[in-house]
């Protein structure tokens, strides 16, 4: 969002043109057209599209800053010099100078405390800190504002801006309230559209999907600038598809197919209308589509999504693991894109999982076990196939429940069914199958942190493991050693060799699917402690009724 307008001015400004006509108000001359430059730079932000500062509206805000900075040095007992130095650090706020505008502000704050300023400039202040991402700073100061200045002139900026800054932490209850307040005092349709737009992303961030589709809707009511419209309408359609109202959805999109034509983002909408194709059982039908769009935007991202979906496609909802590889190797020519690295991974991995299930039809020896254990950790960790390594994992304890392997299976479908489902009933009932199946081993002990962890309870489960960590029970240890046998002849070599930060499974697991793991386990965690109450309910609704 391109940077909000630091202010308008104080009547006190319009000073009868006949001022002019004296020298001795030469400093007001100065003063006139720094509020000239600086109204300009207001428009020339106005007009942009970008996110960031204008180049027309950052060269106008250098000229304010220049005929400021000779007020504030020839002309220091002016009147006027409170005034300059708001307009200054309102300014240097504009262009992007949020460290400058933060000390300009100080300054005025420090020399005039009285000034009439004071309110909007430690509402900059707050703004700057945080585009810096100084949150908590950023919060302090916008509650202060809003507890001592109920009625500012800007109190929109401070309510919808609270709210950014909550969202941005994650907050999404409280900035959720901070949203709703800012619908209520927007006296623009484009403050109301964007306090709604942005109410819809917290509700669709809380998992609220039919909350977020509702007001979605009533923000593309409010919205006039057509790239937002366009915008909101995908994230509409994104909330009914998380929904599963596929048809629904398709419609929808059909329907602003001529808006987005106009934007020139056609391509955009057609790739999500060729998804809900192949989510409503017609996967050709989304195939032919897909390879539309490659011959239609030859050599854009649009064309390389709609390859690597072709591929998707082949590999999940036709079985055909062959033409899946050949459909994302077409991406190898694509260079340093990002559908082009997620192809040559799932490719690989397709590759790997052909090399383990050969491997496991063909070995008689014990090292099939391992085999079996690490095929289901590709199906997880490499194409994420949730329901295929969970039958997976429950295959390796069915055919082999002696090995070391039965109990880490056991303890992988615990994990997902926590972090990956969030699944309550289900992670206590496998938490109680292992501490019962696999008691006096290590697998009990952590299966019963897992829970104390992730649940945040305090029950029979957590009893038990505090138990267990004052009388350490190993007594059945030795059933589940790790097996003594080799590893098989000739592994797949699309195989990452064992690691120390993975000494149980022989299969490395990269980085960055390591991150995401980890941010899914937050996720979760984050989710049931909005679901205790932090989060609103999936009912909620913005006040002040439908924008028409």
């Amino acid at each position: 969002m391109p940077n909000q307008r630091p202010g308008m001015f104080r009547s006190r400004f319009l000073v009868p043109v006949v001022l002019l006509a004296f020298s001795g108000c030469a400093y007001y001359n100065t003063f006139y057209l720094a509020k000239r430059y600086y109204k300009d730079a207001q428009k020339e932000q106005e007009r942009s599209v970008s996110e960031g500062t204008a180049i027309g509206a950052a060269t106008k805000y250098e000229q304010v800053i220049r005929q400021c900075t000779k007020i504030l040095t020839e002309y220091p007992k002016s009147k006027w010099v409170d005034d300059a130095t708001f307009l200054m650090g309102s300014s240097l706020y504009g262009k992007g100078d949020y460290a400058g505008a933060i000390k300009r502000m100080d300054e005025l704050e420090v020399k005039f405390p009285k000034s009439p300023y004071v309110p909007e400039a430690r509402l900059v202040k707050g703004l700057a800190h945080y585009r810096r991402k100084d949150y908590a700073e950023a919060d302090s100061i916008f509650q202060a504002l809003d507890a001592a200045y109920p009625k500012l002139s800007r109190r929109w900026e401070v309510y919808f801006y609270e709210g950014e800054s909550r969202a941005a932490q994650r907050d999404y209850g409280t900035a959720l309230a901070w949203y709703r307040r800012s619908i209520q005092a927007a006296d623009q349709r484009r403050q109301r559209s964007d306090a709604l737009r942005r109410t819809g992303d917290a509700l669709f961030e809380s998992a609220s999907m039919d909350s977020a589709q509702l007001v979605y809707d009533q923000a593309m009511k409010s919205e006039e600038r057509p790239k937002e419209r366009v915008n909101i309408v995908l994230k509409r359609a994104e909330a009914l598809r998380k929904l599963k109202r596929y048809q629904e959805a398709l419609d929808f999109l059909q329907k602003w197919r001529p808006t987005a034509f106009a934007e020139a983002r056609e391509g955009e909408v057609l790739l999500r209308i060729y998804e809900l194709e192949a989510l409503l059982g017609r996967p050709q039908e989304a195939v032919k589509g897909y390879q539309s769009l490659i011959e239609k935007y030859p050599g854009t991202n649009v064309a390389y999504e709609a390859q690597f979906q072709i591929g998707y496609l082949y590999e999940s909802a036709l079985g055909d693991l062959d033409q899946a590889g050949r459909e994302y190797d077409k991406l190898k020519a694509a260079g340093s894109n990002q559908f082009a690295a997620q192809a040559l991974r799932r490719s690989q991995s397709l590759a790997t999982l052909r090399d383990y299930r050969q491997s496991l039809a063909a070995d008689t020896t014990g090292a099939r076990t391992r085999t079996a254990f690490r095929l289901a950790e590709v199906y997880y960790f490499e194409l994420g196939k949730t329901d295929s390594a969970l039958a997976q994992y429950r295959s390796v304890e069915a055919l082999y429940p002696k090995s070391a392997y039965a109990p880490k299976s056991a303890y992988a479908r615990l994990w997902i069914t926590a972090y990956d489902r969030n699944d309550t009933l289900g992670t206590q009932q496998l938490t109680d199958e292992i501490a019962a199946r696999y008691r006096g081993t290590r697998y009990a002990e952590s299966a019963l942190y897992l829970w104390k962890q992730w649940s945040g309870r305090t029950d029979v489960r957590t009893a038990l493991f505090d138990s267990l960590l004052a009388h350490p029970d190993t007594s059945a240890a030795s059933r589940f050693a790790e097996d003594a046998e080799p590893p098989p002849p000739g592994p797949p070599t699309s195989v990452a060799p064992p690691t120390s930060a993975a000494p149980d499974s022989g299969y490395q697991v990269p980085p960055e699917l390591m991150q995401q793991l980890r941010a899914r386990a937050e996720e979760a965690q984050r989710q049931k402690k909005a679901s205790r109450g932090t989060a609103p309910p999936d009912s909620t609704q913005p006040s002040g009724g439908s924008a028409r």
